[in-house]
């Protein structure tokens, strides 16, 4: 059983880095491959987290009747049998609200003869998504596995974030890691600052 991030983002924010060190940790960093990551400084920083290739998934054409896409917009959902016997490739992509495709629009679409299956027509985090498939791929099938379609963190008395995307529930609680609860409480108005800034400068 192998899993693949197809990395479609143009940096590794700290939030996306987050997602994929769950992912590492749900299935182990054996059973994880992470795609089309360009940049050897992108390389460095996801190697810890499972085997990193420069070549997308549309290019590994050897793997294409091995693989099933997870995508919202797939009309099939994804069955235990054969989620099992495949590669199961996720897109590596950060949410939007509302969400624009993109799982279709930069890899489902690319591959005309490849099977693609959702896992619900809601939009899961990356780390989500593995979870999912993994339950499936182990016997689970879809309507067995509970989840909740919006998450809200607390940050202080008078803050909250909230969440618009699916996450599993493991025991009652959303499956969110807590070194992104940590990050989303405690840091990420600081990186958005600098980003803000760093784009004022351009």
């Amino acid at each position: 059983m192998k899993f693949i991030i197809e990395l479609r983002e143009k940096r590794i924010s700290k939030w996306l880095q987050l997602e994929i060190e769950h992912s590492s940790l749900i299935v182990g960093k054996e059973n994880l491959v992470l795609t089309n990551v360009r940049y050897k400084s992108h390389m460095r920083v996801l190697k810890k987290y499972g085997k990193v290739l420069r070549d997308s998934i549309i290019d590994l054409k050897e793997l294409h009747d091995k693989i099933i896409i997870l995508d919202p917009k797939a009309k099939e959902v994804l069955k235990p049998d054969e989620a099992k016997e495949a590669i199961l490739v996720i897109g590596g992509i950060m949410g939007d609200f509302p969400p624009r495709g993109r799982t279709f629009k930069y890899i489902t679409s690319k591959l005309k003869n490849v099977r693609a299956r959702n896992i619900g027509k809601h939009q899961f985090s990356i780390d989500g998504a593995i979870f999912v498939a993994k339950m499936i791929a182990e016997g689970k099938k879809l309507e067995e596995i509970p989840y909740v379609k919006k998450v809200s963190i607390q940050v202080d008395p008078f803050h909250e974030i909230i969440l618009p995307f699916a996450y599993p529930l493991v025991n009652g609680k959303p499956l969110i890691y807590d070194k992104l609860v940590e990050y989303l409480k405690m840091e990420i108005e600081k990186d958005e600052e600098e980003l803000i800034m760093k784009s004022m400068q351009k």
